[in-house]
């Protein structure tokens, strides 16, 4: 017998399997729904299949009545894209939302909907539709399960909605890091974030261009590691420390070291960025490479100083060319070169030089102080007290060394002031003046030193340079050329008052001999023309004769003395050298002047008992030794004369000594000169020659020639000769 109970509970619970098993399968699907890039059609598609329904749609209004096709399972592609219009009343059920939807798929005559609202709390709920061909024969468990399916589904759109939100969230905060990263990352500024420790947290872009390290490289580690120099590696770290406990030193700039060992100049804006606590977590700091800024800016402030310097540069030279071109002025405009000089003088200590001196020499060893100058600040400094004494021509430095050598001497700054001899008294105390620097340069013209010029600056007004030597030399040249020019006028307005008094005198002394020549030679003539030639007396005849003969041996001796000079100047002068006898010579020269010295009534001791040979030219210490004594009878007023001749192995001497009017001293030297006489040529004859020729012939044979004498006390004229003669012309193996 069958148990119909039996069969009837094994199929329910059959069926309630089968449906368990189609829930479980739908809510597994459903599941799939959490992520919201899993399409609804696929589940859709899943429930039509295991419900049998023709079409399934999944709706979701908006806020604004709008509904939206979340997913389907029937329709075509085509079906998909007519818009769903808004929701409206239900017209047979009050207070509930219908749609009129314009599918065509629902269409047909007879099918079957069910609806299954997915109430979802503070939003418009979302609807699940199912269409079937026919009314279905489901079991009424079905319904049931199709209502916990919209459970289900109402959890899942739950779900999908927030994982929706969150994907959004995820998606706008990683836009936001890429757009950040974006942001750090084409930045033209460099962007480093550190940690509190130093350790580099983020490095941008424009950090990995300049450096030419990569962000993976330094992650982690202390900035200063590898890219400070070590030289500003304990700075940078020392500021750091001072930033990261919170205090100052916002803004600095250091060199980076990039990876090739180039240094690039950053500066640096930094900031702190702190947590929630307080605390600082991070700080950030931005910077901008100004190597080239920097570098261009130093060129230009180089450019400027340059600039600044050449136009400094042009200004003193420009001042230099107005101080010499109104010192040329001056100079020019002068024939008293000492009073040009002394204006110079005024004019540097305006424009150059506090103090300014002007040292000229005399010939020989001295010298005299000309000008003196001194600028307003140094009076103003340094009152009337302030003395300046000569240069000492011994000296190792300063003015008196310049004088002596003739070459400059520069003392830049920091020389002592002791060698320019200026001094001051202070509380009865004398104190060197301190210049800070000084120049002394030599007046040189035809490579000879007329002089100095020195110059002097006081501290404050800077020390003189290369280019204020180059200008005092130039000063000095021009001062030297402008006092050499008025000597050489001198000289020339002299030599032609001495060539007018020569020519004068010349013509005097060639007129007497020629005069009384004419008359002793007309006086012959005109016995000759009367015929009374033959009963003239002998006696008379002769001494005409004997007159003739003695003015035209004076006139030929003033013609020999006239070509010796021009032969001696012209350098033409030949000399024949022999053996000579000094002693022998001056006795017969002596001998020569008998008739002259018993006209005068001067008495000549010659004192050359002892041989003297020498090698000279025999004519020409002839000549010497004639012109000393005539000289000695011309200006001996009839006293005594003695002719000395001694010597020794190397050297004969000859002195001359007369007893009459004597020779001042400050015309010994010019009595060697030529046309030069210590006399009036109006009291004394004579060319003005003898004296002159004697030096000249002198120096020729290697000898020199001395003056002793003083105004009304005679003259001593000594003569001193090498008895081997002139180096090139002395024969080997002569003794005394």
């Amino acid at each position: 017998m069958v148990d119909l109970s039996a069969d009837a509970d094994h199929k329910l619970t059959e069926e309630r399997l089968a449906l368990l098993s189609v829930l479980q399968e739908l809510t597994v699907a459903a599941l799939d729904l959490l992520n919201p890039c899993t399409p609804a059609d696929d589940f859709l598609d899943r429930v039509a299949e295991r419900l049998g329904c023709a079409v399934a749609l999944w709706l979701q209004p908006d806020a604004r009545g709008q509904v939206g096709l979340l997913g389907a399972s029937g329709l075509s592609p085509a079906s998909r894209q007519i818009p769903i219009p808004r929701l409206s009343p239900h017209p047979r059920q009050p207070g509930a939302l219908w749609v009129d939807l314009p599918y065509p798929e629902l269409a047909s005559p007879g099918l079957v909907r069910w609806s299954v609202p997915i109430d979802d709390a503070g939003a418009p709920s979302s609807l699940l539709l199912m269409y079937f061909d026919r009314e279905p024969h489901l079991p009424r468990q079905y319904r049931g399960m199709v209502e916990r399916l919209g459970g289900v589904l109402r959890t899942a759109l739950v779900h999908r909605q927030l994982f929706a939100r969150t994907l959004d969230s995820e998606r706008a905060l990683q836009r936001e890091r890429d757009f950040s990263s974006a942001v750090l990352d084409t930045a033209r500024a460099l962007v480093i974030v550190l940690d509190p420790e130093g350790k580099i947290v983020r490095f941008n872009r424009a950090c990995q261009e300049v450096t030419g390290y990569s962000f993976e490289e330094l992650r982690g580690e202390p900035f200063w590691k590898r890219l400070l120099p070590p030289d500003e590696a304990a700075r940078v770290v020392t500021h750091f420390a001072v930033l990261a406990s919170g205090r100052g030193f916002e803004q600095y700039e250091s060199h980076w070291l990039t990876r090739k060992g180039e240094r690039r100049l950053i500066s640096w804006s930094s900031n702190v960025l702190r947590g929630e606590s307080g605390a600082i977590e991070y700080i950030i700091s931005t910077g901008i490479d100004i190597t080239e800024h920097r570098r261009t800016q130093q060129e230009r402030d180089q450019t400027f100083q340059r600039e600044q310097q050449a136009r400094a540069r042009a200004e003193e030279q420009e001042g230099r060319s107005a101080l010499l071109a109104e010192a040329s002025g001056l100079l020019a405009g002068s024939l008293a070169p000492e009073d040009a000089l002394r204006s110079v003088a005024a004019l540097t200590v305006q424009r150059f030089a506090d103090w300014c001196a002007v040292d000229l020499l005399d010939g020989g060893h001295s010298f005299q102080r000309i000008a003196e100058a001194r600028s307003e600040a140094l009076r103003d400094t340094v009152p009337s007290r302030m003395h300046c004494s000569l240069p000492d021509l011994d000296a190792a430095h300063g003015p008196g060394r310049v004088l002596r050598l003739g070459e400059a001497e520069f003392c830049p700054d920091g020389c002592a002031a002791m060698s320019l001899g200026c001094v001051r008294d202070a509380e009865s105390l004398s104190e060197v003046v301190e210049f800070q620097s000084w120049i002394s340069v030599p007046l040189l013209a035809r490579e000879h030193a007329l002089g100095a010029l020195t110059l002097a600056r006081m501290r404050g007004g800077g020390p003189y340079g290369p280019a204020d030597l180059a200008l005092a030399q130039e000063l000095a040249r021009r001062a030297a050329m402008a006092l050499d020019n008025a000597r050489l006028y001198q000289q020339a307005q002299l030599a032609i008052g001495l060539r007018d008094e020569f020519l004068s005198i010349a013509s005097h002394e060639l007129k007497t001999p020629v005069t009384s020549l004419q008359l002793s030679v007309q006086g012959l003539m005109r016995l000759g023309r009367t015929g009374a030639l033959r009963t003239v007396p002998v006696e008379s005849v002769t001494h005409s004769l004997e007159v003739i003969e003695r003015q035209a041996k004076r006139m030929a001796k003033l013609v020999n003395t006239l070509l010796d000079v021009s032969r001696i100047h012209a350098g033409k002068l030949e000399l024949e050298f022999e053996e000579v006898d000094l002693a022998a010579l001056v006795r017969d020269v002596a001998a020569r002047f008998t008739p002259e010295l018993a006209s005068t009534g001067t008495r000549l001791r010659v004192h050359a008992g002892t041989a003297m040979p020498g090698v000279w030219d025999r004519s020409r210490l002839d000549q010497i030794v004639t012109n000393l004594l005539s000289n000695a009878i011309k200006y001996g007023e009839g006293r005594p004369i003695e002719a000395r001749v001694e010597g020794d192995a190397e050297v004969a001497r000859l002195e001359v000594r007369d007893q009459g009017i004597g020779i001042p001293a400050e015309r010994h030297a010019r009595i060697f000169r030529a046309f030069e006489r210590a006399v009036s040529s109006r009291h004394y004859g004579g060319l003005g020659l003898g004296l002159h020729i004697v030096n000249q012939l002198v120096e020729r044979l290697g000898g020199s020639v001395q003056v002793e004498s003083e105004a009304g006390q005679g003259a001593t004229f000594t003569v001193e000769l090498p008895r081997q003669g002139p180096r090139a012309a002395a024969p080997a193996g002569l003794g005394p």
